[in-house]
């Protein structure tokens, strides 16, 4: 999907979809909502990339794990999240 096909099918312009891109702004969670929804996807696989299934997964896993390992395991998720945006992935 190229940029102008995304932004007319979320709604936003071109520019602030650059500026994203660019990380120029920061997205907040409507722009991120609207984005999701022109590509089919969760939000959440807009940082993760991880598909609905996969994130099923690991919140049922979490579901049945004692209240200090699902922490630990939460925060261990969002440091591989921030060290692919660190490479830039």
């Amino acid at each position: 999907m190229t940029q102008a096909e995304l932004a007319e099918a979320s709604g936003l312009s071109r520019g602030y979809l650059s500026n994203i891109e660019r990380a120029r702004v920061n997205a907040t969670m409507i722009p991120i909502g609207r984005i999701a929804a022109a590509l089919d996807v969760v939000p959440m696989f807009i940082f993760t990339g991880a598909n609905d299934d996969e994130l099923s997964r690991v919140f049922d896993r979490l579901r049945f794990l004692p209240a200090l390992e699902a922490t630990r395991v939460l925060k261990d998720w969002a440091k591989g999240i921030q060290r692919s945006f660190a490479r830039g992935k």
